[in-house]
């Protein structure tokens, strides 16, 4: 059986929710960070000056590297979850 249409729903939908509730989401380096690593775990273009630093912060490992970009996304999901219920409180409160 193949989940990759589902995978794929999950994960846009996922991003769909940090870009929109995310504080900051278009002007942050973290959002950067990730972006760059998940392409260079993904095997996508990634600048060669990008290619320096990750060797250097991790020896170009991608299992350290996945380890960061889960620690970077928990981040996410946790402000964006708090941004959200925030603005849905203030919304329940003005009812």
């Amino acid at each position: 059986m193949n989940n990759t249409k589902n995978t794929n729903n999950y994960a846009n939908g996922f991003w769909r929710f940090i870009e929109e509730y995310l504080p900051n989401y278009y002007s942050r380096d973290d959002v950067l960070r990730d972006d760059i690593l998940l392409r260079f775990v993904e095997n996508e273009d990634v600048y060669e000056k990008d290619l320096v630093w990750i060797a250097d912060e991790f020896d170009s490992n991608k299992k350290l590297i996945v380890e960061e970009i889960i620690r970077l996304e928990t981040k996410f999901a946790e402000e964006a979850l708090d941004a959200y219920y925030e603005q849905h409180q203030q919304l329940v409160e003005c009812k």
